[in-house]
């Protein structure tokens, strides 16, 4: 995926969370279209959604999924905006977009997503072409930069396992 010069993209991008957990976003995009959090998803197969409803088909038959893509996606966005908006100000209302992205699927159908869900790469690539410019170069940098510095050290580090208490012989 080619972007332009001033365009900045995180892979794994680590966002804090409400929780003082972090939350994966698979791709970060900043540019002057906006900031775009993208959910890429790689199962083979064909998906079905209405709303926030998925389904994917196995043979001829289709299963509910569990864990919904584009609820994801929300999610990741709703933790973006706690962790980047109050660092920020002078910023245009709506430049976070949470686009999914499914690269190898053969068939997507959905109905009233709630974010947009694009098949393949190339659609995603056109939507940040066809986006309306809403952030400055400056505005840019600065998104990137809290990006890159994200205060993930007051995250509190897992707990050491506890050890197993031995009992000698005489013990018992």
């Amino acid at each position: 995926m080619s972007l332009p010069d001033n365009w900045v993209m995180f892979k794994n991008a680590l966002i804090p969370t409400k929780s003082r957990n972090l939350t994966e976003i698979d791709l970060l995009i900043i540019g002057n279209a906006g900031a775009f959090l993208v959910e890429v998803k790689t199962g083979k197969g064909s998906f079905s959604a209405n709303q926030d409803k998925w389904k994917r088909r196995e043979g001829a038959k289709w299963f509910p999924l569990e864990n919904s893509p584009t609820s994801q996606s929300i999610y990741h966005k709703k933790m973006f905006e706690n962790s980047i908006m109050p660092q920020v100000s002078g910023f245009p209302e709506n430049f976070i977009f949470a686009p999914v992205v499914f690269p190898v699927e053969k068939w997507i159908g959905t109905t009233n997503s709630s974010v947009p869900v694009l098949q393949g790469f190339q659609e995603l690539t056109q939507m940040l072409q066809q986006y309306p410019k809403c952030l400055t170069n400056e505005q840019v940098l600065i998104i990137s930069k809290l990006v890159e510095n994200c205060d993930i050290l007051d995250i509190p580090k897992p707990s050491a396992k506890p050890k197993p208490i031995l009992l000698k012989p005489s013990d018992q």
